[in-house]
């Protein structure tokens, strides 16, 4: 598997990193996923040679943690461990996670985030969403301190601005950013990932599968009861406009003998830019067709074809 730097961090990940959110999911945002699938889709992504694992205290409210730090026990040495802080567990199922980066909360979740993964150092810490209540001097501080302390290894936001990265950077060293960016998802282009190419930040996309959409495998007759049934990329004229996207690229994938699925892995890890995309699995099987993505190259004229595809 491909390497490449994570920022100036000194660490190096492989070209596709293992997002843990369906695995410490429920079923009402991913289906049932089954604890021994998870672990087990964790240990083919390393005998693959996925080394960048991602997760966050929020996926199943610290269950995505215990899961991963389980599987990388014994093989805590091949991987660069990432997750997150800065949302907070909420109330009742119908409450939005409360946004928190203060200082004492950073902290509290750090020690948290280590107890559950069964580790002593994180490898990458990132903000998960920007906190417009706490100084983001504060924020930094914090952060800062805790790799003084040897707990975490390097830096990262999710979901933050050019600007409230530019302004976050003005107080402590940044690494890794991690955006939504897909082919049905394209703003980041624009904007965050030349701003991260110019400024030596990895780019970590995430939802490059924009939540099974680039599979295939759903239909207009679908409907959807998990996590999609409220995302606008699953509702109406939008909906249907994405699969007429997905089946014209399904034509590309198959010039090639591969799934759209892999087609997108593809094009994501080798657009201009990027670092690593983060795919999800919940079970062994989808984690080989994920590999599938890499290893191959397209043409100019199919990558040209692909981008009017995006475009309709």
């Amino acid at each position: 598997m491909l390497r490449r730097p994570l920022g100036d961090s000194g660490l190096e990940v492989s070209a596709i990193a293992l997002g843990t959110w369906a695995a410490g999911g429920t079923v009402e945002t991913w289906g049932h996923v089954d604890d021994r699938e998870s672990v087990a889709t964790i240990h083919q992504a390393i005998d693959c040679g996925i080394n960048l694992i991602d997760t966050a205290p929020i996926y199943g409210l610290g269950h995505a943690e215990e899961i991963v730090g389980k599987a990388i026990r014994g093989r805590r040495d091949d991987v660069i461990l990432a997750t997150k802080c800065g949302l907070l567990f909420p109330r009742s199922k119908d409450e939005w996670p409360p946004r928190s980066l203060s200082p004492q909360r950073i902290v509290a979740e750090c020690e948290k985030s280590l107890r559950r993964l069964r580790t002593d150092v994180i490898d990458l810490y990132q903000c998960h969403w920007p906190d417009p209540e706490v100084p983001i001097r504060e924020t930094m501080e914090a952060l800062a301190h805790l790799r003084d302390q040897g707990k975490i290894r390097a830096i990262g936001v999710s979901n933050f601005s050019c600007e409230q990265i530019a302004l976050a950077r003005e107080f402590g060293p940044l690494h890794a950013v991690q955006p939504p960016f897909s082919m049905l998802h394209l703003r980041a282009a624009n904007d965050l990932i030349p701003y991260c190419q110019e400024s030596n930040l990895a780019v970590l996309p995430y939802s490059s599968l924009s939540k099974g959409l680039l599979t295939g495998k759903f239909t207009a007759q679908d409907t959807f009861e998990d996590v999609r049934a409220r995302d606008p990329e699953f509702l109406g004229n939008r909906y249907l406009r994405n699969l007429r996207v997905v089946e014209r690229l399904s034509e590309i994938a198959s010039r090639y003998d591969k799934t759209v699925a892999q087609l997108a892995i593809n094009w994501t890890v080798d657009y201009p830019g990027v670092t690593a995309p983060l795919v999800g699995a919940k079970r062994p099987s989808q984690l080989l067709e994920i590999v599938g993505g890499v290893g191959w190259s397209l043409s100019d004229g199919d990558r040209a074809e692909i981008d009017t595809i995006l475009r309709i």
